[in-house]
């Protein structure tokens, strides 16, 4: 591999997400493997690989080895990839190849139990971003500062599943929705719904209850959250699914 083929250092990434399904993972396999040989990378099988330090490689015996990310690529994306192991890339198939490791890496934040994996918005079903923009128009008023979304690892108990979370992070507030949710059979008003919640956290913080805690689901906080006019739907399909999205779960993981 030449040497502008050397890809980003990277932290592992052994993270719970929903990957794509198979035949999409197969069909990447395929492309990549066409494109890879039509720039003169001689590929013949891919291995993916989620504990690499660099994007991608070149093995013996005709293996390329991809970093678990690109499942989710498009043609362009591979095509650019292929242009920066072949050693031919230009400025914009190195831009191409750049935005989309920016747009698709998992972002690492902070250390041991505090640390959080973030995955970007635009998920395998549900973009964050486009959920965002919908319940924005139900503040009274503009937010500030503008809270980054982004999705979390699977993370569920045999008792329940923590929905989505509000953090302030040294960046400023960031709004994360467990991606258990990024499912074919999750409607968007769900998606939103959990957006909207963690938008009222911050609008509406916790108040003291008087024995020295403090009630993060005030009146005022409920009164905002039924805001979202879908609200009653999106609460009940949550509490009629739990228990198959956490039967999904455990499923995908034997």
């Amino acid at each position: 591999m030449s040497d502008s083929a050397e890809q980003l250092n990277l932290f592992d990434i052994r993270t719970e997400f929903p990957q794509p399904a198979p035949d999409r993972i197969h069909a990447v396999e395929l492309k990549a493997i066409e494109i890879a040989n039509s720039f003169g990378v001689q590929v013949r099988c891919i291995r993916w690989k989620n504990n690499r330090r660099v994007m991608a490689s070149v093995g013996k015996n005709g293996y390329l080895n991809l970093n678990v990310i690109y499942q989710r690529a498009k043609e362009n994306d591979l095509r650019a990839l292929a242009i920066v192991l072949a050693g031919k890339a230009r400025k914009q198939d190195q831009k191409r190849f750049q935005k989309f490791i920016e747009d698709h890496l998992p972002r690492e934040l902070g250390v041991g139990k505090s640390r959080l994996i973030i995955l970007p918005p635009d998920g395998l079903f549900h973009d964050l971003n486009k959920a965002l923009e919908t319940v924005l128009p139900l503040l009274d008023k503009p937010l500030y500062p503008m809270p980054q979304v982004g999705w979390s690892p699977v993370r569920v108990g045999r008792r329940g599943i923590t929905w989505g979370t509000h953090r302030n992070i040294a960046e400023g507030p960031l709004v994360l929705v467990n991606a258990v949710l990024d499912a074919v059979k999750v409607p968007n008003c769900v998606v939103e719904h959990i957006v909207w919640h963690e938008l009222c956290h911050q609008v509406v913080p916790p108040v003291p209850n008087g024995n020295g805690r403090r009630r993060v689901h005030s009146a005022e906080f409920r009164k905002m959250e039924t805001k979202y006019p879908r609200f009653r739907e999106a609460e009940k399909w949550e509490e009629g699914n739990i228990v198959y999205l956490i039967r999904q779960h455990y499923r995908r993981r034997r």
